[in-house]
Order: C-alpha cells, then sequence, then structure tokens
C-alpha cells in the first residue's frame, strides 16, 4: 500500500518492513529528538493484547501510538474504574506534525475501544489534543525523561 492511511497489528502481525519503520521512528523522536535516555523498548511491544498503531504507508510511518492492557499498578484516578487500556508511546515524525496525524489516531483508537476506560500519560505541552478528545488530567504533573507529563484519564 502506497497510500498514507491508518494501519493496526499486534506484534504476530508485524512485518519486519512494518516493524521496522516503528523503531526508525520512535527512535528518531525519542531518542535523537527528545533524548530520551530511558529504555524505550520494555518488552511490552510484544506483549499478546499490544496493538500497534500507525499513520503512514506500511513500511513508513509518519505517526504511530501503541495501545497496551495496564500493569496490576497503573496509576489511574482514584475514583475512577481501573483503564482498560493505555496509550503511550506517541510520536508524529517532525516533519509531518500539525497536521492532524495524532489526533487521527488517537480518534480511530477511541472508534475502536472509546467504550472503554483508558489512560495515558501525556507530555504536558500536547495534553490539549486529548483533552479534546475527552480526557481528563488528574494528578500533579511529573517528570519523566527529563519531560513534563501529566496523567490523563477518558471513562
Amino acid at each position: 500500500m502506497s497510500e498514507h492511511s491508518v494501519h493496526r497489528a499486534r506484534w504476530d502481525r508485524l512485518t519486519t518492513d512494518e516493524l521496522y519503520g516503528i523503531v526508525r521512528l520512535r527512535n528518531r523522536v525519542f531518542a535523537l529528538e527528545q533524548r530520551v535516555t530511558a529504555e524505550d523498548f520494555d518488552g511490552r511491544d510484544r506483549d499478546p493484547d499490544t496493538e500497534h498503531w500507525w499513520f503512514g504507508t506500511d513500511a513508513d510511518p509518519v505517526g504511530y501510538l501503541r495501545l497496551l492492557r495496564p500493569g496490576a499498578a497503573e496509576v489511574h484516578p482514584a475514583d475512577s474504574a481501573g483503564p482498560s487500556w493505555v496509550i503511550g508511546r506517541v510520536a508524529t515524525d517532525p516533519d509531518h506534525r500539525g497536521n492532524g496525524i495524532a489526533d487521527g489516531l488517537v480518534a480511530a483508537v477511541l472508534a475502536e475501544h472509546g467504550h472503554e476506560p483508558i489512560v495515558l500519560h501525556a507530555q504536558e505541552y500536547v495534553a490539549g489534543l486529548y483533552e479534546r478528545h475527552g480526557f481528563v488530567r488528574f494528578g500533579a504533573p511529573y517528570v519523566e525523561a527529563g519531560i513534563r507529563h501529566v496523567g490523563m484519564y477518558r471513562p
């Protein structure tokens, strides 16, 4: 497929070209641009329920996020049900920002899973993106990997 569109796959369905494109984009954004030194590949990519979502061509993503099942200690608002999903590793190629790519990926995830509670930990400067999709902030902002984050929840 050469046309840009939203794609989704679990680990065992990713082709090597798709995986290479995802790894390359995550490396470009998190390691090279944001200088995050924490390990990006935490083993959760391979969990059977993890969904990889990207926008672009099959092997050339320009936007990405992963959708995970929460760990036992996943932080969420105390007065809310535990989340069914966690959105993470949201990345957009710097050359394609401002075109609604992350917005489209979040909308696609919510079209599929929006009836279930979802949590995410947003870089604070992009929290408005998630607020437009019904996420609300919870807890105090915190610093992770040298970047201010805020917890966000959507029932």
